[in-house]
């Protein structure tokens, strides 16, 4: 089996919620094979780890993305922004988004996020002022008007 084969596995496992079962994987390949991973093995490791709340493995999969250099990759940046936001560490994510050097989008949502759902919003919204695209209905709908929200400023989110 390839890269290819093992993140067949490992993706549909993240999205189908078998997050565990990613995991278990993932070490699996590790462990018994010589195949290595990849900017998209890694996304679903990561997403997996934000989702079962485990920082010292979503941790371990940051550090082991910089060792293998594919922590330049915006989709791996995106992906440790959300987990960072799922896990409360919205320092971490501040980091990540700060290293980001091709930031798309994604990548702004995923940290106005981050502020907005761990109570700054203030941050949040300067940092929306700041965005280098025009926002979409993903950032209008899941970030801006909860910003708006707990600032009290609801006829600024319209």
């Amino acid at each position: 089996m390839d890269t290819s084969c093992w993140n067949a596995v490992i993706v549909g496992c993240t999205q189908n919620g078998y997050y565990l079962d990613s995991l278990r994987t993932f070490n699996l390949m590790r462990r018994e094979t010589q195949v290595s991973h990849d900017s998209i093995t890694l996304v679903s490791v990561i997403s997996a780890c934000g989702n079962l709340e485990l920082l010292l493995e979503g941790q371990r999969s940051h550090g082991l993305a910089v060792k293998t250099l594919v922590d330049v990759d915006i989709r791996v940046q995106n992906a440790l922004i959300a987990m960072y936001e799922k896990l409360g560490e919205v320092h971490s994510a501040h980091l990540v988004f700060n290293f980001c050097n091709n930031r798309n989008l994604c990548s702004w949502n995923c940290m106005i996020s981050a502020l907005s759902h761990n109570n700054d919003a203030k941050e949040a919204l300067a940092l929306f002022r700041s965005l280098d695209f025009e926002p979409n209905e993903i950032t209008i709908a899941t970030t801006i008007i909860s910003v708006c929200t707990q600032l009290g400023l609801a006829g600024f989110g319209k």
